[in-house]
């Protein structure tokens, strides 16, 4: 085939491979992130959003914050570049040749990780990363872990302010939370995250019910913190990679990550904690969720 028909799956070495995690936000993305890049054969970058992009043109200009992770990339490769270098190398290609020319410039063997939860908005991001072949990694989180996550992430950042607006925004935050107390705690920032999540959800399972059971792996944030040797060792062998020792030594990765490109509050964390499997409990009912949540938490093998 003349290489100008080439699709970017066919230049791809075939050793290596790109490895999508498929989430909603707060679910656990960073931390599985962390654990696989710390196997010598996994190179896990910070989000990089490109696959929401047609090309890398229209990437640069609409996500300019994830040029970093690209960078940190090269940085992980040993094989450091400028993202002015990036952009002499890749203008003019689409995102999935851009991905192809990574793959190609990988070690022999080595799995790209690229975990970007905005990818689960629409189908159209997931349909475009066909081509590319990758493994799917499907992280579930009871919705209400999702919510709890997401609200308490909201309020501290906002309870941050000094002053009297600190203060203003600290009250308000009380009252509002006083109030949803008769709706199970649901807020209407609450009620947002959950439609969300039941969407994100329905994106990711019917584009999954056309990939082969070979090709994806489904792993639940609950299992993960409860159990994350068993659950590392399910995505090593999802990966076709022996489990390496060290990989649940997240205390190395203690550092400040872009609040644009993955968890800010990671650094605050020196271990896998199996409380936050049900920290949702002492703030929310499950009885509160909408019928469509709970026929989707259902549908997906959500526990309740």
């Amino acid at each position: 085939m003349p290489a100008s028909l080439e699709s970017p799956a066919e230049t791809a070495a075939p050793d290596r491979r790109l490895v999508l995690i498929l989430s909603s936000e707060r679910s656990g993305s960073t931390l599985t992130r962390v654990l696989l890049g710390q196997h010598s054969q996994v190179l896990a970058p910070q989000e990089m959003f490109l696959l929401r992009y047609p090309d890398y043109a229209t990437w640069r200009r609409d996500k300019a914050v994830a040029a970093e992770s690209l960078v940190e990339l090269f940085d992980l490769m040993g094989e450091p570049r400028t993202i002015a270098d990036l952009d002499r190398e890749l203008a003019g290609m689409s995102s999935t040749e851009v991905y192809a020319w990574l793959l190609e410039r990988l070690p022999a063997g080595t799995r790209l990780l690229d975990k970007t939860p905005a990818y689960a908005n629409d189908g159209d991001t997931l349909r475009r990363s066909r081509e590319l072949q990758p493994f799917y990694i499907w992280l579930i989180r009871h919705p209400l872990g999702v919510i709890e996550s997401h609200t308490r992430i909201k309020r501290e950042a906002r309870a941050a302010g000094s002053g009297f607006a600190g203060l203003q925004r600290r009250w308000r935050d009380r009252l509002v939370r006083l109030a949803a107390a008769p709706q199970g705690g649901m807020t209407a920032l609450a009620r947002q995250r959950e439609i969300k999540w039941v969407v994100q959800q329905t994106v990711i399972r019917e584009f999954l019910a056309g990939v082969s059971d070979a090709d994806k792996l489904v792993i639940r944030f609950e299992d993960l913190v409860r159990r994350p040797a068993d659950v590392v060792g399910d995505l090593c062998r999802g990966l076709g990679l022996e489990v390496e020792d060290g990989m649940l030594e997240v205390i190395g990765e203690r550092r400040s990550m872009n609040v644009n490109l993955g968890d800010p509050n990671f650094h605050k964390h020196d271990r896998v904690d199996p409380a936050t499997a049900d920290g949702w409990r002492d703030v929310f009912s499950e009885e509160a969720l909408t019928p469509e949540t709970r026929r989707m938490m259902d549908l997906i093998g959500v526990r309740r």
